[in-house]
């Protein structure tokens, strides 16, 4: 009985020779050495393994003559059949055309052996007829594919764990009392989330003064490619994060160790495997390091609740603080961190040792042969976990024809998004935009009949705008009227030069100065009122999409998951906006383009963006001065003459509106809207509670209670600001924009203050970089707020909706 496996081996043939697997991993990626370590074990059992390779290469302890030569997946289908072997195992997501036409025509059964959470064209192979088994390497991988069809043909293997012979022995209490280092055992790049270990080194550092940090298997960050230049961006990243922690001293790269790697783990107290937790179906970092008697601390995410037991074999933590508090925790204590890793070992040694897998790969060879159907495997994960229960939900209606796997589905919407591949922040800025524009539609056909010019929610008190006939325009009886009616009459004449569109505005220095939202409107709108009043609206459509797509860029950047960019849709300030068609959703778009752009080293784009910001409405030079001031602290000179033009257009349009309209005052109304710090907030607060009056009609019933969420909310969003301030979060600029940002809005009057929708949107820019600094901090607040301004979100949505005029 033969059963065949096929490893495009051409990213390991540079290696030369490896090392007997059976002695552990030699230094190759995790599915490649395992690939090798099942066909190293099968040898001399009653299942005869043929391994097939793309290039010529030696292993120890696989007979040459068990190894042939392929040009690709296609041929080895032909060899396998050829050699009457009972399957043929490959991975998943790495075919090519003329592989695809072998694999819809083969001729044996065929065993996919996944090793991840997802692949390219993954509803294609799940659609094969040859597929007889799906092999997964755990209870908590099958789990997360309970919306797919491949979980009715999937049988569980782990990989193999095998670690050198001297490693294998029970650690002595004395060796474990002896090792004083953290170490890290994985590659360095954004999958893995060595970032989020190296944040919190310098407290793990501080508390434990013995304590290095040993990081196996990356780059070194301070080798020969770091001197030439040579480190990636996320490199880069971790680099910068470690040395202002102010403890890299205390780093040791050792770089992609062999074997050599083992005998190392003599002096390691803790190992730490993947802080991000992102799609891991086995971890074999964190099996190599049980087998070693070393106890392992990761997040509590996917597979690890099952390869690292809690409190038994190692810590998990929900966060990275979690994180670092445990790893303080063990190294403090040895003899308990020596207990964990006896459990361990026991535990490695009874689930995943060579000979458990040996059994599991005969049993499913005789499956095969006997033509013996999938047997279901039960659920293993708690109902919670990694939304388990949502899966199962979905997976049911599998009962139904036609009904779809979901990860088809998901790829039919990612290719419509974004042409395929995974979600990128393009992709999620046009699931964003689709979303505004489904309720931004909602509102002008279903609230107002197909008039745009609802959600400028045009008063009385202003003469009509002069450029569109009266009886097109929606008014509301006996109202002021909204900042939406003056830049619905700017877009119709951005630069005034009709004297009636003078009139029609309140100040027109004060308002001309916000020139691009209007200005756009105009340009959209190709100069014709009829179409401006619906551009005016979609800019907003649009912004909200741009905001998506930029947090989506910037939770790239912190190594998180671009769907945080979604998040944008959850704050009450960019809906109260999109209701009121004023520039404030632009100006915080722009603001979150600086954002980015400064991350990305851009500073032509960060003096675009914030030029543009400026224009747009006078809070951005908040962003300006605090982008001049991060300059200054980092020393990037040249980065100093750009910033110097950003407000010199914004001064020009200021002198060109001052000299045509000599005879009005500016209107930036300065003393109006600000206060002694902290005085608005308490007049706010007395209000709410029925003890100080403030300008405007009095606030009762729903929407006092309304109103007090919102500034609850608001409240919450400076507290956080604060915080970013004090600890540094987002890095510098972040840092010190949410430091000059919190002072005025402390400072902020009851003139703004009064109801909701005005200060929701006038600081619509605290929400937006709150919610970086949350994303950046992986803070465990970051879903409580975040279900805060969602539900005030929806509430104004009904409310807005049924009781607005």
């Amino acid at each position: 009985m033969r059963l065949a496996f096929y490893l495009d081996n051409r990213g390991i043939a540079g290696l030369g020779p490896l090392p007997d697997p059976d002695m552990g991993n030699p230094g190759v990626g995790g599915t490649e050495y395992a690939l090798l370590a099942v066909v190293r074990l099968l040898h001399g059992s009653p299942l005869e393994p043929v391994l097939f390779l793309t290039q010529p290469q030696i292993f120890e302890g696989i007979p040459e003559r068990s190894i042939t030569l392929v040009s690709g997946l296609t041929e080895s289908i032909h060899q396998s059949v050829a050699r009457d072997c009972v399957g043929l195992v490959f991975r998943p997501g790495f075919a090519s055309s003329s592989d695809w036409d072998g694999l819809e025509k083969a001729q044996l059964p065929l065993l996919p052996w996944f090793s991840n959470l997802g692949c390219d064209q993954q509803a294609r192979y799940e659609r094969l007829r040859a597929v007889s088994r799906w092999v997964l390497l755990s209870g908590a991988q099958l789990d997360a594919f309970r919306h797919s069809r491949l979980a009715g043909r999937a049988v569980v293997i782990p990989y193999p764990v095998a670690v050198p012979v001297a490693q294998r022995q029970p650690r002595s209490l004395e060796t474990a009392l002896a090792a004083t280092d953290l170490a890290y055992v994985g590659a360095l790049t954004p999958f893995k989330g060595f970032d989020r270990l190296a944040r919190q080194w310098s407290a793990i550092a501080r508390e434990c003064p013995q304590a290095r940090l040993r990081v196996f298997g990356g780059a070194d960050l301070y080798g020969s490619r770091a001197a030439a230049g040579e480190l990636s961006p996320y490199e880069l990243h971790c680099r910068e994060l470690l040395e202002r922690g102010g403890y890299s001293s205390r780093v040791v790269f050792e770089g992609s160790c062999g074997l050599d790697r083992y005998d190392s783990f003599a002096s390691v107290a803790v190992g730490v495997v993947n802080p991000s937790g992102r799609d891991e179906t086995f971890c074999l970092a964190a099996a190599e390091f049980s087998a070693c008697g070393v106890p392992v601390l990761a997040p509590r995410r996917h597979v690890f609740v099952q390869t690292v037991l809690d409190q038994q074999t190692g810590v998990l933590a929900s966060s990275d603080r979690e994180l670092a508090v445990a790893a303080v925790a063990l190294l403090r204590d040895p003899e308990r961190a020596w207990r964990l890793g006896a459990q361990g070992q026991r535990f490695v040694q009874e689930r995943f040792s060579p000979e458990v897998v040996r059994e599991a790969w005969l049993k499913l060879a005789q499956d095969l042969s006997a033509g013996a159907p999938v047997q279901a495997v039960p659920v293993s994960t708690p109902w919670w976990h990694e939304q388990r229960w949502l899966r199962q939900l979905w997976g049911l209606g599998f009962a139904l024809p036609g009904w779809p796997s979901w990860p088809e589905l998901k790829g039919l919407i990612k290719r419509w998004l974004q042409g395929g591949g995974e979600l990128r922040p393009r992709g999620i800025a046009a699931i964003a935009a689709l979303g505004a524009l489904v309720v931004w539609a909602g509102l002008v056909f279903g609230k107002f009949g197909g008039n745009p010019t609802g959600l400028a929610r045009i008063g009385e008190r202003f003469p009509a705008n002069p450029h569109l006939p009266p009886e097109q325009l929606l008014v509301l009886p006996g109202k002021r009227g909204n900042d939406g009616q003056q830049f619905l009459v700017l877009a119709t004449d951005p630069l005034q030069i009709d004297p009636a569109t003078t009139q029609a505005v309140d100040n027109p220095i004060y308002r001309g100065k916000r020139l691009l939202y209007p200005l756009l409107a105009w340009l959209t709108g190709l100069g014709q009122p009829q179409l401006i009043i619906w551009t005016l609206g979609l800019l907003n459509v649009g912004c909200i999409a741009g905001a998506a797509g930029l947090v989506a860029q910037w939770a790239l950047l912190e190594q998180r998951n671009p769907r945080w960019g979604l998040a944008v849709l959850a704050l009450p300030g960019y809906w109260i906006t999109l209701t009121l068609s004023t520039a404030d959703l632009l100006a915080t778009t722009l603001l979150l383009a600086a954002a980015v752009a400064w991350r990305q080293r851009r500073p032509a784009g960060l003096s675009a963006a914030l030029a543009g910001a400026v224009l747009t409405r006078e809070t951005a030079l908040l962003a300006w001065a605090a982008s001049g001031l991060a300059t200054v602290s980092e020393r990037r000179w040249r980065w100093l003459v750009p910033l110097a033009l950003v407000p010199l257009p914004l001064m020009l349009l200021t002198a060109w509106l001052k000299a045509r309209f000599a005879a009005t005052g500016d209107g930036l109304l300065a003393t109006l809207h600000f206060g002694p710090p902290g005085v608005g907030i308490v007049q706010k607060a007395a209000q709410l509670l029925g003890l100080h009056p403030l300008p405007g009609p009095p606030v009762l019933g729903l929407e006092r209670g309304f109103d007090g969420l919102c500034l609850l909310f608001w409240l919450c969003s400076l507290a956080i600001l604060a915080a970013t301030a004090l600890r540094g979060w987002g890095g510098r600029w972040l840092r010190i924009t949410a430091g000059v940002y919190l002072l005025p809005a402390l400072c902020t009057s009851t003139q703004i203050l009064a109801r909701f929708p005005d200060y929701t949107r006038v600081w619509i820019d605290v929400s937006s970089l709150a919610l970086l600094a949350l994303l950046s901090a992986r803070s465990r607040w970051l879903t409580p707020w975040l279900a805060m301004s969602a539900l005030l979100s929806l509430g104004y949505g009904v409310g807005y909706s049924l009781l607005a005029p």
